[in-house]
């Protein structure tokens, strides 16, 4: 009987330790402003977002025992992330948090003030930091690059790949409402080995119901593909979020599917083969393609049933395409497309004929050099053989436009010989973007070089910044009286180069200041208890811009402490 017993408690053990609980992280009702697999710039989003009823300071609790794996604080990105390994091999994510739990926050503030950082990533020990299955472990909030509170989460498998978190969950959210369609599009094609030529044409449809639409009949001969911009939508929320599955088929036999449960990190950047990039960046719309070209490595597709291209020829009478997008929840919105043989137009070859327009292929390396500029471009570099426009003009580089994705970054050298010594220090590169609106590359320089690394076509220039950052404290005087303040704010600017560094003390010992940069502020939390000792506190902020302009500001305040 005892042995008997040994062995049902071993078995209860094994089971609660090979899955987690299958409940959410909050304990609020569960609604979602973004989905597993949404489309974001350059990446798929790999967890959900969780709405915290507009509000920071929800409790966030542990969808399963494990430990801690990892604690990162970022400016941007995430934010206040906690990462744990559960008992079963999976793991979860935490982010854009408040603050962390009593226990975990100890931890944390302690290993800032050793380091005197407020931006840390620490990967505890197995086992060192043991979180129970339900455990509070923070608290909900808006940190990183965060547009609203609300908490993103993340299930990942054994071998660390994002995978849908609401396959795992006891109950589902409420979604009944089918995937809107923006936009129904073509393109034609040459030869179907040449998946590129052209740019989308834009197809009328008619909406029949909720969830079908039809087109005009289409006259095409030759190879075509289609795309679709397309969202998903759910009960109690206007957001806008992604789909999980796409099917096509013609004349009933399917020819296309993709299905985005899950996706491994190396495949990020590869989204920009599944929308038209170009499109994207110029009109803000993602065109989803619904064919796969031959340089597109993403998992998500049933290769075993085509690329999804389709060849029309006089032998065919008619063929109806048919388009399914759908939810998680496999709610679904079909599109039918009548299509019709008809004789073919000749296509025109495409004529390069400015000279600055170079033959890059992606099998070669090529160093491009101008009077002061030099352009280094390494194999594979793009998706494919490209024609790409390069030239220096007024001591800018002109590397074509921003509509073609790279897939590594590109070395870009600017020769400063010209610039006077006291001005060296104070030159960095910049991308002009939209309205003359530039943004910091690098500052990198070496033997009267700026060298960068560009993740992005476009326009690059050498600027100067002489102007040192703005710094105020919000709503203190000084010599002011603050004993009943739980925070103080500072205020902090720079129009050039940006913020590269901060450090702040009070009476000499360094504070933890958290930067918020969307709204520019430093948070300091009294609860810190640096400045216990004394009613007369000399505070000391000093920061710095991208290439070391630096401004200084001293303040003294007055704190009644209360022990």
């Amino acid at each position: 009987m005892r042995c008997l017993l040994l062995t049902v408690f071993f078995l209860i053990t094994l089971i609660s330790n090979s899955q987690n609980s299958g409940e959410y992280p909050l304990e609020i009702p569960i609604y979602l402003s973004g989905t597993f697999g949404e489309l974001r710039p350059n990446h798929f989003h790999a967890g959900i977002d969780i709405k915290t009823q507009g509000k920071e300071g929800v409790k966030v609790y542990s969808i399963g025992g494990g430990y801690i794996s990892r604690i990162q604080i970022s400016e941007g990105g995430y934010g206040k992330a906690l990462y744990i390994k559960h008992d079963n091999g999976q793991s979860s994510v935490y982010a854009h948090l408040q603050k962390f739990s009593p226990r975990i926050e100890k931890i944390v503030k302690d290993i800032q003030y050793k380091k005197e950082t407020y931006t840390l990533r620490v990967y505890p020990s197995s086992n060192e930091i043991r979180i129970k299955n339900n455990e509070l472990i923070g608290l909900s909030g808006n940190t990183g690059r965060s547009f609203g509170p609300h908490l993103h989460y993340e299930l990942r498998d054994e071998k660390d790949r994002p995978i849908n978190p609401l396959k795992y969950k006891n109950r589902p959210v409420k979604d009944t409402i089918s995937p809107v369609l923006l936009g129904l599009y073509y393109k034609e094609f040459t030869d179907k080995n040449i998946l590129e030529e052209g740019a989308f044409k834009k197809i009328k449809t008619k909406k029949i119901n909720q969830n079908l639409f039809v087109s005009d009949t289409l006259f095409l001969n030759g190879h075509v593909g289609f795309g679709v911009n397309s969202y998903d939508r759910m009960n109690n929320t206007w957001n806008k979020m992604g789909l999980t599955n796409i099917m096509t088929s013609v004349n009933g036999k399917k020819n296309f599917e993709m299905n985005l449960n899950s996706f491994s990190y190396n495949e990020w950047r590869h989204i920009n083969t599944f929308i038209d990039y170009s499109r994207y960046k110029n009109e803000s719309i993602r065109i989803q393609k619904l064919y796969i070209e031959k340089f597109n490595p993403l998992e998500m597709y049933d290769r075993s049933i085509g690329d999804g291209v389709i060849k029309v020829d006089k032998n065919k009478d008619e063929l109806l395409y048919s388009i399914k997008l759908l939810d998680y929840n496999q709610n679904t919105t079909e599109v039918l497309v009548p299509i019709k043989w008809r004789q073919k137009n000749k296509f025109k070859e495409i004529e390069i004929i400015n000279k600055d327009v170079y033959k890059i292929h992606n099998d070669s390396v090529y160093d491009l050099n101008f009077s002061n500029i030099s352009v280094n471009i390494e194999k594979n570099t793009f998706y494919k053989d490209m024609n790409i426009q390069v030239f220096e003009e007024n001591n800018s580089l002109f590397i074509d436009k921003d509509t073609i994705p790279l897939l590594r970054p590109i070395t870009i050298k600017f020769n400063v010989n010209r610039y006077n010594n006291s001005f060296e220090k104070q030159l960095y590169i910049a991308k002009i973007e939209e309205k003359n609106n530039t943004a910091f590359v690098s500052n990198n320089i070496k033997d009267k070089n700026i060298t960068a690394k560009i993740n992005n076509l476009g326009t690059y220039s050498i600027k100067i910044d002489s102007i040192p950052p703005e710094i105020s404290l919000m709503d203190i005087k000084n010599n002011q009286w603050i004993s009943n303040r739980k925070k103080m704010k500072i205020k902090i600017r720079d129009s050039e180069s940006g913020i590269k560094s901060y450090r702040g003390t009070i009476n000499d010992n360094w504070i933890l200041l958290e930067y918020n940069p969307l709204k520019g502020v430093l948070t300091y939390n009294f609860n810190d208890k640096v400045n216990i000792d004394k009613k007369e506190n000399k505070l000391i902020v000093k920061i710095k811009d991208n290439v070391g302009n630096e401004t200084v500001l001293n303040k003294v305040f007055f704190r009644e402490i209360i022990k």
